[in-house]
């Protein structure tokens, strides 16, 4: 059911975006696929969380806004909330929020394909939650921490009209923080996940996937296009 909410809200966004881009398109006809800077755009994204600690991937879904400084360097300011299963026994959360630097080394003549390299910094919190069973309550094994990343990866945008683009990247994460430690136990011939904190900070990597939608909203300072 929320799988299908998610996809419902999803929808929803990009319908009303692309009515509002189009109804722009029609008063101003810019192309914003070459510009000086100064483009501001907004869209959504489904991502997924892959080669983390526990190796049990996770997926979620999200939002960005951007605001291109240079013809060669936008700046990308997201959230994400990432689910992940263990084993049927407990799920983990992780929420992010943050911001990257996109760099396009290339200048193309063409307009649709968009390569870039990005790096940037997040903030995380995740909550690791063990699900009670029959016969064992763990309602009070749920453990959570807050930590900070840092993101380096490549991407890129295919644009699919003057205003609207995909983008596909991939990025890997290195989140520092407290550790917490999930396992599935045997107790008593029941099993049951297991959900510890341990003193000090640990480095932790995973690398995130995103696909993401976009709209070119405005042109913040009227830049010259080229």
């Amino acid at each position: 059911m929320m799988h299908r909410k998610s996809i419902a809200g999803w929808l929803a966004f990009v319908l009303l975006f692309s009515s509002l881009a189009l109804s722009q398109e029609v008063k101003e006809p810019k192309d914003f696929r070459t510009t000086d800077g100064g483009t501001f755009s907004l869209g959504m994204r489904t991502t997924g969380s892959f080669f983390g600690v526990d190796g049990n991937p996770g997926f979620g879904f999200g939002g960005q806004f951007r605001i291109q400084l240079l013809r060669w360097l936008n700046t990308e300011w997201f959230a994400d909330y990432i689910t992940t299963d263990i084993g049927g026994m407990g799920k983990r959360e992780d929420y992010h929020i943050g911001w990257s630097v996109m760099f396009y080394p290339f200048k193309f003549k063409q307009k649709w394909f968009q390569p870039y390299l990005l790096a940037g910094h997040c903030f995380d919190y995740t909550r690791v939650t063990a699900y009670s069973t029959a016969t064992i309550d763990n309602s009070d094994k749920t453990q959570s921490r807050w930590s900070a990343a840092a993101q380096i990866g490549l991407g890129t945008h295919f644009h699919i009209g003057r205003r609207f683009d995909i983008g596909l990247s991939g990025q890997y994460m290195f989140h520092l923080g407290k550790e917490i430690h999930a396992d599935i136990i045997d107790n008593a011939g029941s099993r049951e996940l297991q959900v510890e904190t341990h003193q000090g900070n640990i480095l932790e990597g995973h690398l995130l996937v995103t696909l993401n939608f976009n709209v070119k909203i405005a042109d913040l300072w009227k830049s010259k296009k080229q």
